[in-house]
């Protein structure tokens, strides 16, 4: 137990490669892109304590309720340690939703990012191009990566400083890259993630374009004079001055409370979407919906067995390698029920079983898992899951646009149906009465 901190230091120091300079974890004794033995690194002396599994998920999301001691820590500190200090709980800071714009950036970042470091170039010097042509608002993050890649420091401390830009499980998946040492992979999973998010976004927005600033006014527009339509008529009939008069009024006390309800309604939204416990919420709602639940549960689980998949085939132990990956499924529902699987592995419990205690994969995962623990290619077995999750999560995500889309264009005909109904009935009702008002 004394030496796990340290095991645990060194897996994350990584090492260059003295023929094609790609970053390799100090525990490998290969490079894993041009197969080249590695020359030895000294540990270092001393080596920073890395916190327990369920505190350093709280340390990315810190409103999972209270923080549990470390494992094998003493409740009741003797009587020579010292107090322990208390630390004000982690407030969540407000960050401000982004747009299509900031996911297109991202995308951009992370691809050219991926295409560099697949190419050959070291660390530093791929974040040093970046932070000169990356998208606007990303070079100075870009040059701090440099600078800390330079230093021999780890790229997501500095992701971790940057809240408004990454996610959680995007810093997850670096550190687990950083330990394992397949840093080209795990950027690109986050570029493909940005491209996926990017369409599905850009297919929603367009149908929600035309609903809500086509066809929400229209409706506000008519409805108006429809309801001044059903007014009584007046004793000295209508005149134009009275007509526009009975409008406005509708307008200004139907129309305009309609329109910025809705407005408020995206305002409240886009607010309350900037604070941590506000997407905590969302998560644990989204993952128990009929669809979209299937979606980011598959999502997470993709990124859970790949992660894993590539750190086992790094070197790494299968403890420290399942605390990782569950740091890199960034789901606040699934990754504490994942960090469970880590203290299993460290009893001796199979993969499989431990997977299946947590009851979040389906069987065909299992029996992957337990295949390749029977023939020794676990890392290519737990590969192969991660792909069938991928392409469940691009079968449920392209179900799930179609379904948005053709739930937003009837929702659209009922309110349009709903109002020329109206206006046709009252458009018949103000002709009886005129007739009758005429007659008299």
């Amino acid at each position: 137990m004394m030496g796990t901190p340290r095991r645990r230091a060194d897996a994350m120091r990584m090492q260059s490669c003295p023929h094609c300079g790609a970053d390799n974890s100090v525990r490998r004794e290969r490079c894993y892109r041009c197969q080249h033995p590695l020359a030895p690194i000294t540990p270092r002396p001393q080596a920073p304590e890395r916190p327990a599994a369920a505190s350093r998920w709280e340390a990315l999301e810190p409103l999972r309720g209270r923080r549990r001691p470390a494992r094998g820590a003493d409740s009741s500190p003797g009587p020579s340690a010292p107090a322990p200090t208390a630390r004000s709980p982690r407030r969540s800071t407000p960050v401000l939703r982004q747009g299509l714009s900031h996911v297109r950036r991202m995308t951009i970042f992370f691809r050219e990012l991926h295409t560099m470091l697949r190419a050959g170039a070291p660390v530093a010097q791929a974040c040093r191009e970046l932070s000169l042509r990356a998208p606007a608002g990303l070079r100075p993050v870009a040059r701090e990566m440099a600078e800390a890649a330079a230093r021999g420091e780890r790229v997501s401390g500095v992701m971790q400083r940057h809240p408004g830009l990454f996610q959680p499980w995007h810093i997850g998946v670096m550190r687990a890259a950083e330990a394992g040492g397949f840093l080209p992979d795990a950027v690109e999973q986050i570029a493909l993630a940005y491209e996926t998010e990017w369409g599905t976004r850009s297919a929603l927005r367009l149908r929600l374009f035309f609903a809500l600033f086509f066809g929400l006014p229209a409706i506000l527009l008519v409805l108006p004079a429809i309801l001044a339509l059903r007014q009584p008529i007046p004793e000295a009939g209508w005149d134009l001055q009275l007509m526009l008069k009975a409008i406005w009024s509708y307008f200004a006390t139907v129309s305009l409370p309609i329109g910025a309800g809705v407005v408020g309604l995206v305002v409240i939204w886009q607010a309350l979407s900037a604070f941590t416990w506000f997407q905590a919420l969302q998560q644990r709602l989204v993952i128990r919906l009929p669809i979209i639940g299937r979606l980011a549960r598959a999502a997470a689980l993709e990124r859970y067995t790949a992660a894993l998949g590539l750190l086992l085939r790094g070197g790494l132990s299968p403890g420290e390698a399942a605390e990782e990956a569950a740091m890199a499924a960034g789901n606040i529902e699934l990754t504490p029920v994942l960090m469970r699987v880590a203290p299993a592995l460290r009893e001796g419990v199979p993969l499989a079983r431990a997977l299946a205690e947590t009851r979040a994969f389906d069987q065909d995962t299992l029996s992957l898992a337990a295949t390749g623990e029977t023939a020794g290619s676990l890392p290519e077995m737990l590969a192969r899951a991660a792909g069938y999750y991928r392409l469940d999560n691009e079968v449920r995500r392209k179900t799930f646009v179609r379904v948005a889309g053709v739930t937003i264009g009837l929702v659209w005909m009922c309110a349009a149906g709903a109002v020329f109904l109206l206006g046709v009935r009252t458009y018949f009702d103000f002709v009886f009465r005129a007739a009758e008002w005429m007659l008299e």
